[in-house]
Parts: C-alpha cells; structure tokens; sequence
C-alpha cells in the first residue's frame, strides 16, 4: 500500500516537475553529452552499467525500447532523436541521467512522453527492493523540457546538478 501511495504521488510530482522552454539557450555546439556530463559533475557517479551516445552510435530503436517500456521491440520514437546521452547505472543503486534532443520543436512533448514513461518503468523495477534511496531519488526525479532538449535526472542532488547544466546556457 504505502509503494502504491508513493507511485501515485510521485505521478503527482512528475506532472508538476516538467519545466517550461527558458528564455536562455544552450550554444549550438553543446551536446546532450556535454550536458549529462555537466549534471555529473557536481558528484561522484556510481559506476555505469550502460552509457548510451551518439558519438558511440550505441543506442537504437530496439536499446531505446528496451529502456523506456522494458520490452525488446523497435520504438518509433526513435527517428525523433538528433542526439542523446544516457547513464544508467549499475547494481542496486538508483541513479540516471538522460538528454536526449528532438529534431524539431514539435517533437519535443513526445520525448517527454517517452522520459515519463521511462520513469513508470524505473518505479515498477525491482531496484526499489535493494536500494535505501530508491523512493526518494524517485520522488525527486526531475523531467526537464530546454529548447529542442528533454533532460531526466534521477541523481543525489538534481539542484546541483540543474545549475550545472545552466552554466551551459548562453
């Protein structure tokens, strides 16, 4: 019961934790690796299961699939993408950070849709079972819509690292 009232409330939070377009930009040249890093460096990271770019080219339909819904089919969504980055991390802890970048405006609800059912994902998962922080890291797990980016963070301090990410803008 108590999980159940947890998930509904942190239903709640996410539809209040997505953030508006700002009036400042990033530069052209900044990339959603650029920016996943700037949210890590305010931290230690735990280590990395997977780390996905687009200077690797190691993420497709199927890997995006398998990360938003849990299932190995081909997501439509991912033709959306004109860049990404994604930390995942290993064994029991909780801790993700994720930028991804539409290739249009119009494009960008629909990776929010896609970060807010990553997060359904995330709290359905069993790493709730053994990590302390789980409830907590995901209660204040943060969506963030910036231009054409869509930022998730599910990390130690996300204030840290939102002010990280906003020494990028212009």
């Amino acid at each position: 019961m108590k999980r159940a009232v947890s998930l509904i409330l942190a239903a709640v939070l996410l539809s209040s934790c997505v953030a508006c377009a700002r009036e400042k930009n990033f530069p052209e040249d900044v990339t959603c690796e650029m920016i996943m890093e700037a949210a890590q460096s305010t931290h230690n990271p735990p280590e990395a299961e997977k780390i996905y770019t687009k200077a690797k080219e190691n993420f497709d339909a199927y890997s995006m699939s398998l990360w938003v819904y849990g299932l190995y089919e081909e997501c439509e969504k991912f033709k959306l993408l004109s860049d990404y980055a994604v930390y995942l991390s290993a064994g029991a802890t909780t801790y993700e950070i994720a930028v991804l970048k539409a290739h249009e405006k119009d494009n960008v609800q629909d990776l929010v849709d896609l970060i807010e059912q990553r997060k359904k994902t995330l709290a359905l998962g069993d790493k709730g079972m053994y990590d302390p922080e789980f409830e907590t890291r995901m209660e204040n797990a943060v969506i963030i819509e910036h231009g054409l980016f869509v930022i998730f963070l599910v990390t130690d301090n996300n204030s840290n690292a939102i002010k990280e990410i906003e020494n990028l803008e212009e």
